[in-house]
């Protein structure tokens, strides 16, 4: 399916490439835009050379051992597209950690318009899918790139080879190369590009136009599912305003207003846009631990000042996860190429633009920020700035880097593709006849002294000796493409390439340097799906056609993905990490050490999965499944349902009284339940007649119950608001049980219980998003009806 859709595009492609061309040739479309789709062409093959190892041969899998892509969004994304096709949204996920929240988890991307193509073009999300998806969005970076640094003016257009050397500087760097299997972030930063080119020519041309197109990029990149990426754009939005209002202060109040106005809305309708997405993630963030984040916490994965050497040598400690070896988490280091770096010093040595200006600015409080807690900048702005206390893996920031210093780079080729003016060439030839000089120094000091660090390290542990030998060898490459680099520029600057010739050896050298250093850091020769294949352990599990849950022990999250139960429909109390858990069941959860007790048996956990010759230290497991190669399965034989009427509760004042209570020694979840909330029950036992699931979906869950006397129904199903309860058709409260869980009151008799998942937030979520595509497309209709009449004018015919 996805070689034919790709050869579609290709036939596409090029048959709008010729159409264009067939049309400047005829003076009937003058803007060269076949060069632009040419372009396009040279991005998808660029992408499609860096990546053809994973594309193109089997046994070759990204990243190295799967990373987030295989362990944490591939099921999810297998999930939401199961759910989508069966024609259900999925509000809720009642697979993993007994129940969660799903859309409001933004990570998980269910309205992003690329998965959503994705999820309707293909019968299955495989693994191969998020693979393919990843790739794409390379592709997407270097487009939205190209365009941003095509059209930043309104007249004297970058050239179309300096824009292609930006784009793939850009959709090359450090940051999408780290970041392969994390495709939400890469997601949402592909779209960066577009989103300043026309936020820049909104506030520069004063153009509502622009602005629209700025708000939907934004819109849709904040759908895409990483909020850090999200608010990088963000504060990039913030500071150019600012940036150009203070070169509109010599215009007045009302050029300072426009400009105000203008980013107002990009930021209120593309905002808006997400707005489905956005809010219930909002709302679930005040339920989990990222609500708090520490100082500690937030400034974690900072980029160390030692580091910064991977600008220049990106290997220097190993850039691939197997081949990291430094003493510090591995961060990102901003890595986009030698000769970008070069060209980029030339540009803000030789224009005097507020484009380069503004570039070289960002560049610096990027790097500045990316730092985090070794410098002092990050703790002020956690402290003052809103949303910074939100922020982890401050290291990120390298990714505004990148795309300042990609622009610069492309601006700087711009620049020496055409003839220099007096100043500037005056500062270009003093350059060239000190760097020949400054490179044989640099030389002179640092192979020597490295290959003699080579020598003496080799009878070094081979595994340190390796460490060296990669060092040394990623200085010898920086050198070569360095001096190379040099002598492209003294040719240049003694007039032996000019023009084209000399654009395309920018554009050759920049591909050799990304392309060997990036395309192989993180390929894999196993399969990194193959943790959630036991179709004989999963037969077992779904011969039992109970409710029950099971648990899968960190011991065998080797073999058996801990999301595993989200690809197979099966219920789990656990899952793979993910810092927006619902803070209470992960504390409920993490407090049970003791397998023994029975707030552990409350949870339904009927089956533990561990790993072959595993004991399980309680009595009360007993091995009842040994028919896969790799794990074994236990039964529970304490397990409570995962729905049960006791006739004692016990009601507390707050939350904290509630941890206290379900603590007490012989506190017996079978029996009594505690409530934050609704009346005490001390009466005599009753008989619980009837007890049944006669549905249980996504989003909904209905029960038929009969017992001879005044209860609680309780579930170990995580409390949340948004969970409505119907009992005979009488709408009634879901009440917070047991700390963490749902529980409501129920009269003696027969009765039809029904919980609906039906969060207040996605709807007006989903209100707002309307709101503003129909804002969008009405001032869309405004603008183009305006340029229409006065197009019509006589003053202008």
């Amino acid at each position: 399916m996805s070689t034919i859709l790709l050869a579609i595009l290709a036939v596409l492609w090029l048959v709008s490439t010729l159409v264009t061309w067939h049309l400047h040739r005829q003076g009937r479309l003058g803007e060269g835009y076949h060069l632009d789709l040419a372009a396009l062409g040279l991005l998808a093959l660029g992408t499609a050379g860096f990546f053809w190892r994973l594309l193109f041969t089997r046994g070759i899998w990204m990243p190295a051992g799967g990373g987030d892509l295989a362990g944490f969004l591939y099921p999810i994304y297998h999930f939401a597209a199961r759910s989508l096709r069966a024609g259900r949204i999925p509000f809720w996920n009642p697979y993993l950690y007994n129940g969660a929240p799903f859309v409001a988890d933004i990570q998980s991307g269910v309205f992003y318009p690329i998965n959503l193509l994705a999820f309707l073009l293909t019968p299955e999300v495989t693994y191969r899918t998020m693979e393919l998806l990843a790739v794409a969005h390379f592709f997407l970076a270097g487009a939205s790139m190209y365009f941003c640094l095509r059209f930043l003016r309104r007249e004297g257009r970058i050239s179309c080879l300096a824009a292609l050397a930006g784009a793939v500087a850009f959709m090359f760097s450090d940051l999408f190369i780290t970041h392969f299997g994390n495709l939400n972030l890469i997601a949402v930063a592909a779209w960066l590009p577009l989103i300043f080119l026309c936020y820049h020519r909104a506030l520069t041309d004063r153009d509502v136009g622009w602005a629209l197109g700025a708000a939907l990029a934004l819109g849709v990149a904040a759908l895409a599912g990483h909020i850090q990426p999200l608010l990088h754009i963000l504060l990039l939005l913030g500071l150019y305003l600012l940036y150009r209002v203070v070169l509109a202060l010599r215009d007045g109040p009302r050029a300072v207003l426009t400009l105000i106005g203008l980013a107002a809305l990009v930021l209120v309708m593309g905002l808006g846009l997400a707005a489905l997405s956005l809010l219930p993630a909002y709302e679930m963030t005040q339920f989990t631990r990222r609500a708090q984040i520490s100082y500690a916490e937030a400034s974690q994965y900072s980029l160390p000042p030692a580091e910064l050497v991977g600008l220049l040598i990106p290997g220097m400690v190993g850039r691939g996860v197997q081949q990291y070896w430094a003493p510090w988490p591995r961060v990102e280091v901003g890595y986009i190429g030698v000769f970008p770096l070069v060209l980029a010093f030339l540009s803000i040595l030789l224009r005097r633009d507020r484009l380069t200006r503004f570039f070289a600015g960002l560049a610096v409080l990027a790097l500045i920020l990316a730092l985090g807690g070794y410098a002092i900048l990050y703790g002020w702005l956690y402290r003052w700035v809103p949303a910074f206390d939100q922020i982890r893996a401050p290291a990120r920031f390298i990714y505004l880097l990148d795309f300042a210093l990609a622009a610069l780079a492309a601006l700087g080729l711009d620049l020496l593709l055409h003839p220099l003016v007096k100043r500037s060439r005056a500062v270009f030839q003093n350059l060239m006849r000190a760097a020949p000089w400054a490179f044989l120094l640099l030389t002179a000091i640092t192979g020597p002294t490295a290959y003699g660090v080579l020598l003496l390290g080799q009878d070094r542990d081979p595994g340190i000796f390796r460490r060296i030998a990669t060092a040394v060898n990623g200085l010898a490459f920086f050198l070569l493409l360095l001096g190379a680099g040099l002598a492209l520029l003294l040719a240049r600057s003694y007039g032996r390439f000019r023009g084209r010739a000399f654009g395309l050896l920018a554009l050759g050298l920049i591909g050799l340097d990304l392309f060997s250093l990036g395309a192989y850091v993180d390929l894999g020769h196993e399969d990194p799906t193959a943790n959630f294949r036991h179709p004989a352990a999963i037969e077992f599990l779904k011969d039992d056609l109970s409710f029950y849950r099971v648990e899968v022990r960190p011991e065998s999250w080797g073999a058996w993905s801990p999301d595993a139960s989200l690809l197979h429909g099966l219920y789990d109390v656990g899952g793979i990490y993910n810092p927006l858990i619902l803070a209470d069941y992960q504390h409920y959860w993490e407090s049970l050490t003791d397998r023994s007790t029975p707030l552990y048996d409350f949870l339904n956990a009927k089956y533990v999965i561990g790993p072959k010759d595993f004991a399980l230290p309680w009595d009360k497991f007993i091995p009842v499944f040994d028919g896969d190669p790799q794990v074994n399965i236990y039964l529970n034989q304490r397990a409570l349902p995962r729905a049960l009427v006791v006739y004692r509760s016990q009601v507390v004042p707050d939350h904290e009284a509630a941890w206290a209570a379900i603590h007490q020694p012989g506190f017996d979840p079978a029996k009594t339940v505690v409530l934050e909330g609704g009346k005490p029950l001390l009466g005599p036992p009753g008989q619980t007649i009837h007890l049944s699931f006669t549905r249980y979906d996504l989003n909904e869950i209905r029960l038929q119950v009969a017992t001879t006397a005044e209860g609680v129904l309780v579930l170990s199903e995580v409390y949340y608001p948004g969970w409505r309860a119907t009992l005979d058709g009488q709408e009634t409260e879901v009440l917070r049980a047991n700390y963490a869980f749902r529980a409501l009151h129920l009269p003696p008799g027969d009765h039809q219980v029904r919980l609906v998942f039906d969060p207040l937030s996605s709807w007006v979520g989903l209100a707002l998003s309307l709101v503003s595509l129909i804002g969008l497309l009405l001032l869309g209709g405004w603008r183009v009806l305006r340029r229409k009449g006065r197009g019509m004018m006589p003053d202008e015919a």
